[in-house]
């Protein structure tokens, strides 16, 4: 369990770089604060260029982040979207200049459909500075393949940290974590976090033990999570930030910065619906 700062949810792409780094100061500082010292922060510091990534990612150590997380450059997709070779080096120089492990953060729809295979994906997990691969593209036969190479005894040998592999979705955390995958990171997590974690907890307890009641209880706690996970994919980042304010705390979420939308009276009423029973069950937890 980490906290990933940075990313879709959090608006990197609206933010200064001054506004980026404070985020991360702050966020390290009140874990520092309430005793969560061993708690990593992951934050997202891709951008259009290979050099600004770096840049950033320079920054985010001296602001206290732990790990990166970088999705590919999406504005020059029509130019380099199919050329495999140009997304290659930039990871590469990437990889090979940042100061902090970096996760590739593969989300087409974030990255104007630049779409990486697991073949891509294999080879960048060879590098020593990558050390994981978020899969916003709900692709369990991707992760499955990407994990069953990164798990393997020949690759744990050529790499003594281990490699995370994260599907984006949590509607989809039970089957990944049976395709190998390390867990997930997601949005809904924002509005839900314990009934998140309870699923994953019996998914892995299910999964290591071979009990048929607890595989039984996951899939109905992935049931239940499915169902939210949806209506938040729905609501989109306006959504997801009203919900944290009805559902969570007043305050919490907020509104997006143009030109993402606040979450309009249907979206609301739809999220009322959605999320009924988890935002239940996630405070009887």
């Amino acid at each position: 369990m980490g906290i990933v700062l940075l990313g879709t949810n959090g608006e990197a792409s609206h933010l200064s770089d001054t506004e980026r780094s404070a985020v991360i100061r702050a966020a390290r500082q009140a874990l520092d604060a309430n005793g969560f010292t061993q708690i990593p922060i992951m934050a997202g510091t891709g951008t259009g260029s290979a050099k600004e990534t770096i840049r950033l990612s320079h920054e985010a150590r001296e602001a206290g982040a732990d790990y990166v997380i970088v999705i590919p450059p999406g504005y020059f997709a029509f130019a380099v979207g199919r050329d495999t070779a140009a997304l290659k080096k930039f990871f590469l120089q990437v990889l090979d200049a940042s100061p902090l492990p970096v996760m590739i953060y593969n989300f087409p729809g974030a990255a104007s459909g630049i779409d990486f295979d697991s073949d891509f994906l294999v080879e960048l997990s060879e590098h020593q500075n990558c050390f994981g691969a978020k899969l916003t593209c709900a692709s369990i036969g991707k992760g499955h393949r990407l994990s069953a190479h990164t798990s393997s005894a020949a690759y744990k040998t050529r790499h003594p940290r281990p490699f995370f592999v994260m599907p984006g979705f949590s509607d989809i955390l039970l089957p990944a974590l049976v395709s190998r995958a390390s867990g997930c990171i997601t949005g809904t997590g924002n509005i839900i976090p314990k009934t998140i974690v309870k699923l994953y907890d019996t998914a892995v307890s299910a999964l290591t033990t071979g009990n048929a009641e607890q595989l039984e209880a996951a899939r109905e706690l992935q049931d239940l999570v499915a169902d939210a996970d949806w209506a938040v994919v729905k609501a989109g980042i306006g959504g997801t930030k009203y919900a944290m304010d009805v559902y969570v705390q007043q305050g919490l979420g907020g509104i997006p910065r143009s030109p993402l939308p606040p979450a309009p009276t249907a979206i609301q009423t739809m999220l009322a619906s959605g999320l009924k029973r988890a935002v239940a069950y996630e405070n009887s937890l």
